[in-house]
């Protein structure tokens, strides 16, 4: 079911044939972010098949922070954001500038005009070493604008950080939760190849599916900030998920 709905999804996409726009850097943030994804959704699905969920569950976090990201770059001031974005290419060459004398006894001096200028916007923009200011906590919080569940209340992603970001963070950086099914009995011979124990969480229960989910959602926010007019198709897929959530 995975593989089926991503490639339907790249199929939307490519289909429209999208050039973008000069000088619209929403539109290439936008198409790279899709593209990347759905690459990365596609190894989840091969890590998943091969039966090394735990794996898959690391790259899972990543599209999960993806979908957060992308939906808080293109909502609100998104011009200003995207922007943001992108110049933090400055505030990365800036660190590696300071850093490699350091290590490797050489000095880069940028000579090209573009380069100098994002470094020294850079400087002036990042503080520290993170892109935004704001916590992805705090991007999952923020309303999104133009929609609203059923009953009326506004929309946001908190429960996708909360629980899930949340979860596959502690399986994809080496704390207790990612070590549990593996710490050897008392009185037992070790050995590196043994089996580790079943147990897996959620997320990596139904790893495929939220996989699928994070990358629905950000083609179908892809779809609303290009206007590609695909919500027919979008929508059917949907339905798809949908009916795949009711089984399991």
């Amino acid at each position: 079911m995975a593989n089926r709905i991503r490639r339907r999804l790249v199929g939307i996409v490519d289909d429209c044939e999208i050039y973008p726009r000069r000088g619209m850097h929403l539109d290439s943030v936008s198409l790279a972010m899709f593209a990347r994804m759905a690459e990365l959704h596609e190894g989840i699905c091969v890590l998943t098949q091969k039966g090394r969920r735990r794996d898959g569950a690391i790259l899972s976090r990543t599209l999960c922070e993806a979908a957060i990201t992308y939906n808080w770059l293109t909502n609100g001031p998104t011009e200003n954001r995207i922007d943001r974005y992108l110049k933090y290419w400055g505030k990365v060459r800036q660190v590696n500038m300071d850093r490699i004398p350091r290590y490797f006894g050489y000095t880069y001096t940028p000579t090209d005009p573009v380069e100098i200028r994002l470094i020294n916007e850079a400087k002036v923009l990042f503080r520290q070493n993170q892109w935004n200011e704001r916590k992805i906590s705090d991007m999952a919080q923020e309303t999104i604008e133009g929609e609203t569940n059923p009953d009326g209340t506004p929309v946001n992603l908190s429960a996708q950080y909360e629980l899930f970001y949340f979860w596959l963070c502690l399986t994809s950086h080496p704390t207790i939760m990612a070590i549990e099914c593996f710490l050897p009995g008392p009185g037992q011979p070790f050995s590196s190849s043994s089996r580790p124990r079943p147990y897996v969480s959620i997320p990596e229960s139904y790893l495929l599916f939220l996989s699928t989910v994070w990358l629905f959602q950000i083609t179908r926010r892809v779809n609303q900030t290009l206007k590609m007019r695909r919500d027919t198709e979008l929508n059917a897929i949907f339905r798809q998920i949908k009916k795949q959530a009711a089984k399991a």
